[in-house]
């Protein structure tokens, strides 16, 4: 029922917007709003106040555009969301951990608990167990946003995997500390276990596993300003170790997170390129997992470039695509960028209608 209310709400905001675009309000003249003022004798110079105005009340367009001026803030902790979001798609946990389910009952509900089971483990020194448990206990905290705690349990279960010769649990740790280390842009430590990983991935032979190092190198590396290094690791490196595979999904990741690295270059003709690339191939391949995301940064692109008109369709079609999915996260970022446009193009009634479905549904993600 709430799916449907959503998506009733963000198809109507959609059409309502489309119909009244170009209408623009117009401007009155100021005047006395009081009606006190009846007579103003401008050559008069004794003592007493001066006689003035009082400014006029702001007008409907002023009152959008304070409205879109007061929500700026509020566009980094969606993004941060989104890459949040993402993080969590990447994370995994041990091959073995379906053996110790039984040593998760109840499951642990915080930070005590989960410390408590993980000690019980290397006291016995079981290593196998304890490192299964604090990785889990790694991915509880980061997606309760204990970044502290889920700092301090990945490292534990890197440290008890390194004293088994369980070479697929200890890659599986490097990859969560990576991934988890990128999105808090820490990324020194991220290219550090970036690598750990890709040593993993080539001595194992698998062409995803290493297409995938190859991704997690390149994103570190563009985090450090490094973006010739990180284009060439996925031009180069990870797109034909994909290619090998026909890992067509990773494949299109990849032109992703290129056209991104070229996002943070402000290249956006080379970002669109790349981003029509991805799309044509989850057309061609029937995968819509990423044609949200894909036609969100493709209007993302439009709207940095200055291609206004463009970028409302896309953003249009993003929004549709995104309540398929019932994305309401990826929803929330398209109605805030599409409205910055409408009022980029004094569309204020599309603005208007666009603040008010952003509203909603932001009440509803953050209550």
């Amino acid at each position: 029922m709430r799916r449907t209310k959503y998506r009733a709400l963000l198809l109507t905001t959609l059409i309502l917007t489309v119909g009244i675009s170009g209408k623009v309000a117009a401007q009155q003249s100021p005047k006395d709003y009081t009606g006190a003022i009846k007579k103003y004798d401008t050559t008069f110079k004794g003592i007493g106040p001066e006689v003035y105005f009082l400014p006029p009340p702001k007008t409907e367009n002023e009152i959008i555009e304070d409205n879109y001026t007061d929500k700026k803030g509020f566009s980094k902790e969606i993004a941060r969301q989104l890459l949040f979001q993402r993080l969590l798609l990447q994370l995994k946990s041990t091959n073995n951990m379906g053996h110790f389910q039984y040593l998760m009952s109840p499951v642990p509900s915080n930070t005590s608990a989960w410390n408590t089971v993980i000690d019980n483990q290397r006291k016995a020194e079981n290593w196998i167990a304890g490192y299964a448990l604090a990785n889990e206990a790694g991915l509880f905290s980061i997606k309760n946003n204990d970044s502290s705690s889920a700092s301090k349990f990945l490292y534990e279960a890197l440290s008890l995997a390194n004293r088994t010769d369980n070479k697929d649990d200890i890659a599986t740790i490097n990859l969560n500390l990576s991934n988890f280390q990128l999105y808090h842009g820490d990324f020194d430590k991220a290219e550090e276990n970036a690598q750990k990983y890709h040593t993993y991935a080539t001595v194992s032979k698998s062409y995803v596993e290493q297409a995938n190092a190859w991704l997690l190198l390149a994103m570190a590396r563009a985090g450090q300003g490094n973006f010739k290094a990180a284009e060439n690791n996925i031009i180069r490196s990870a797109i034909p170790l994909f290619n090998k595979a026909k890992a067509y999904e990773g494949k299109i990741f990849a032109w992703e997170m290129l056209a991104e690295i070229y996002f943070k270059q402000n290249k956006f003709t080379e970002a669109q390129w790349f981003l029509l690339q991805a799309r044509d191939l989850a057309n061609a391949k029937n995968l819509s997992g990423e044609l949200a995301e894909i036609e969100y940064l493709l209007a993302a692109s439009k709207q940095k470039d200055g291609n206004y008109k463009v970028a409302v369709k896309e953003f249009i079609q993003a929004a549709e695509l995104a309540s398929n999915e019932n994305n309401k996260q990826l929803s929330l970022a398209i109605l805030d960028k599409l409205g910055e446009v409408y009022l980029t193009l004094k569309d204020y009634p599309s603005a208007d209608q666009t603040y008010k479905a952003y509203t909603q549904l932001k009440n509803e993600l953050y209550n």
